[in-house]
């Protein structure tokens, strides 16, 4: 007699009990569905029920599973954590639930770390294993991988994610960071405290001369480093006064590299101070605050491994915060808006403009921002040369998006003002195209008259008249209703 066995069918899609943010539940619960079936292959699914919460913010989707800032999902348990769907609904959902799908399902499977991590990289965009894996490293190496993933800092982290997406693709391998005992130790004692960290870097060429560090001098030869932890505190004449958190410094050929890793609370603190400075009105500082915690939600998945720099480009950082300053930024008040739109401004020379104007995209109104008086922006002018304006019309295309301010060069344009703005400031340093409220008149010796209003931007909170409307006695949620119309808060 031939017995025929019958593969056993995979059981059905039974849905979590999802938790949070009740409008996104149903395209979860879909999701889920489709990633579901798409990592069958990889392994059983556990019998019982399980759990999906949505936060509502990412501080507690990190609160609450401590995972690297780079996660959009976590497991505890039975529990699957998600991040808030203004920022899932941005990225890859599908990638990162058959990522986490395929987590559960290899639960039981005794894995080592590396390779579990590997198999739900595969499932992020294929349906079924390879044939065949790529050959296993050495045993360090697997070692290594192991402590990164479990324990790691952020660059074991970027590292090992990055080893293993090689490793499946049959390409080089990319070298270990050095000192990695070091900094997977610092990680592992900060992780309890530090659920959610931010590092920021100074580039070498930013600090140069002799450093000395809590007394130490320290000598500057090529490849050497240093890690510091608790209170750091800088010699005379450096840029930064002191650092309380963990701080590596490496010695390059043309200075000094710097990274500060400490919490976002701290981080929002001291980008609140270098921006404002210690002695702007406390509801000022609130106000900043308030924005740049909302700036992190929509900005801090576009910096890798959440590395921020210590410039304009992200938030100027001098030093750690005064404890006046570390109080206003944990009193700053909840700011309903898109994150997508949290940006501040040094002034708008009382000519705030809209998301739209400048970028071609999101809202149409421009906030409030009062003249000054006094303010050295609330007015100014430029002239550029002939040449450096053919110069500017072979760094930047020309065409606008709908509703973008723009500029004609001459026959040539129109061009938009914030491309002009910044291929200015990059080739001929950042005052020579203050801000993008201006107008602009072309000589007939090929010259370009400039008359504007502002420095930067020009877009959501000015800091200006932050200050100068605290002085006056406003309060910070006053001050964030005028800069920020209803028009920009979350839908």
């Amino acid at each position: 007699m031939i017995v025929l066995l019958a593969p056993v069918p995979a059981p059905p899609f039974m849905p979590p009990v999802i938790e949070g943010d009740e409008a996104a539940q149903g395209a979860v619960e879909e999701a889920l569905r489709s990633a579901f079936t798409a990592s069958a292959a990889f392994g059983p699914w556990p019998a019982g029920p399980w759990r999906v919460i949505i936060h509502p913010d990412a501080t507690a989707f990190e609160r609450a599973t401590g995972a690297p800032m780079a996660r959009s999902g976590q497991w505890v348990g039975d529990t699957l954590h998600l991040r808030p769907w203004d920022q899932l609904r941005r990225r890859e959902l599908g990638a990162i639930l058959r990522h986490e799908l395929t987590h559960r399902r290899l639960r039981s499977a005794g894995l080592r770390r590396w390779r579990e991590e590997a198999r739900c990289l595969w499932a992020e965009s294929h349906p079924s294993p390879p044939k065949a894996w790529p050959v296993s490293p050495l045993a360090g190496v697997q070692a290594h991988l192991d402590r990164a993933l479990t324990g790691g800092g952020t660059r074991e982290q970027a590292w090992a994610y990055r080893w293993l997406r090689a490793w499946l693709r049959h390409e080089p391998w990319p070298e270990a960071p050095k000192g990695r005992r070091a900094e997977a130790d610092g990680w592992t004692k900060e992780a309890v405290n530090l659920a959610e960290t931010i590092t920021v870097v100074w580039p070498a060429e930013r600090l140069r001369g002799p450093l000395t560090v809590n007394g130490q001098l320290l000598s500057h030869r090529s490849g050497k480093h240093w890690r510091f932890r608790g209170q750091v505190r800088f010699g005379p004449g450096f840029p930064i006064q002191s650092l309380d958190g963990g701080v590596q410094v490496d010695a390059k050929p043309h200075g000094w590299r710097l990274a500060w890793t400490a919490s976002r609370a701290a981080w929002i603190a001291a980008a609140t101070e270098g921006e404002l400075g210690v002695e702007a009105p406390i509801e000022a500082r609130r106000a900043l605050a308030a924005v740049l915690g909302r700036w992190l939600e929509g900005h801090r998945h576009q910096h890798p491994g959440g590395v921020l720099c210590p410039l304009t480009h992200c938030a100027v950082v001098r030093g750690s915060a005064s404890a006046g300053t570390v109080r206003a930024a944990a009193a700053a008040p909840r700011l309903d808006l898109d994150s997508r739109w949290a940006f501040f401004t040094g002034s708008a020379g009382g000519r705030s403009l809209s998301p739209r104007e400048v970028w071609g995209e999101g809202p149409e109104r421009p906030g409030g921002a009062a003249e000054v008086p006094g303010d050295r922006w609330l007015m100014w002018e430029r002239t550029l040369s002939a040449t450096d304006v053919a110069a500017l019309k072979g760094d930047v295309r020309p065409g606008l998006k709908p509703g973008q301010r723009g500029l004609r060069l001459g026959g040539s344009g129109p061009y938009a003002v914030e491309d002009l703005r910044l291929a200015a400031g990059r080739r001929f340093g950042w005052t020579t195209w203050p801000s993008n409220a201006c107008e602009a008149e072309v000589q007939s010796d090929g010259t370009l008259r400039l008359r504007g209003h502002g420095w930067g931007h020009n877009v959501g909170l000015c800091l200006a008249t932050a200050r100068f409307s605290a002085a006056q006695g406003a309060t910070a949620e006053q001050i964030l209703a005028e800069a920020f119309p209803a028009s920009w808060r979350t839908p």
